[in-house]
């Protein structure tokens, strides 16, 4: 009887303890009252990638840099990240030349290279947000944002 009200208590307690912290949960700006803004707005947020962003020498491209980060109840930005990269050329498919192998290799490394420089530019975003709010409180809000480039 000892041994199971000893195990019962061990349960109890490691059960107590795993649920999540609620001021960790991470809500997605669909989820909550109201998103993550800027107090100047996302007018803001594009005029610093566009000053910041690095272009590399790349043309007739139409790029979309789709990135995520999550906007803290105390309305800093973190954990930036790179998710995807949609490249789309402007000339027909019929002038578009075949790549070598070689070619596409350059050409993937190049775009790992804008992942990476579209974070750099949001980590250096320090601008503070008002954050989300669900039922009147602050919380942790994923917030999705793209970026666009059209080169020709």
């Amino acid at each position: 009887m000892k041994f199971f009200l000893t195990f019962l208590l061990i349960i109890s307690f490691l059960i107590c303890y795993a649920q999540p912290d609620v001021s960790e949960q991470v809500y997605r700006s669909t989820d909550v009252d109201a998103k993550p803004n800027l107090s100047e707005g996302m007018y803001k947020l594009t005029m610093f990638i566009s000053e910041n962003y690095k272009i590399p020498d790349i043309h007739n491209k139409k790029i979309r840099i789709f990135t995520s980060f999550i906007i803290e109840p105390d309305g800093q930005m973190t954990s930036e990240k790179a998710v995807h990269i949609d490249v789309r050329d402007y000339l027909p498919l019929d002038v578009v030349p075949l790549q070598t192998p070689e070619e596409k290799a350059a050409e993937k490394a190049l775009y790992d290279q804008m992942k990476a420089e579209a974070v750099r530019v949001l980590s250096l975003f320090k601008e503070t947000w008002q954050p989300a709010v669900v039922n009147g409180k602050p919380v942790r809000c994923l917030y999705q944002y793209p970026i666009s480039f059209h080169i020709e």
